[in-house]
């Protein structure tokens, strides 16, 4: 998992958090020499590394943080923290928790509140009449990368206020 930390008026990196199996001191390495130089999230989004099919990542998993930061700088992706989705289930708000995760998926762990509705990615399309428009959505998965992808494919059908759960059930921890 790799995580960015930038200034978001000029896209500077100002740090990274990088954990999991392989060769995480390489991606680490790449920062830090960014981060020497004054680089941004453009610069790293825009680095060709090395790549080899046993061994990596056509696209590295930097070069995908980097973007996932450009997305949420330019407002394209739309993310909110579990913490805040849970103040606002606290506070009683009206919105809706939109599950895309797959039925199978559902057996693992869940969020018990009413107001989660379950429609997997793939079926999100041809499910949208279900999802009103006039209330605030927050898309979430295990991850969130599919909560990002819903949040695009409502955005295409014109629902205007739509976010995904950051970290999704990953970073659940209520």
């Amino acid at each position: 998992m790799t995580k960015l930390v930038v200034n978001k008026d000029d896209g500077k990196i100002l740090g990274a958090q990088i954990i999991g199996p392989g060769d995480v001191d390489k991606r680490l390495d790449v920062i830090v020499t960014a981060m020497t130089y004054g680089g941004t999230v453009e610069d790293i989004a825009g680095l060709d590394l090395g790549y080899a099919p046993p061994y990596s990542n056509a696209i590295d998993n930097i070069a995908h943080a980097a973007n996932i930061i450009r997305n949420k700088i330019s407002g394209l992706a739309r993310g909110i923290m579990p913490k805040e989705v849970k103040e606002k289930m606290d506070k009683g708000e009206d919105f809706i928790l939109l599950d895309v995760r797959t039925t199978a998926e559902l057996q693992k762990e869940r969020i018990d509140d009413p107001r989660v509705i379950n429609i997997p990615l793939g079926m999100l399309r041809s499910r949208i009449s279900e999802l009103p428009k006039d209330k605030e959505i927050i898309a979430f998965c295990s991850l969130s990368l599919r909560g990002y992808e819903a949040q695009t494919i409502l955005d295409g059908y014109g629902f205007s206020n739509v976010k995904f759960m950051d970290g999704g059930l990953v970073m659940w921890t209520y």
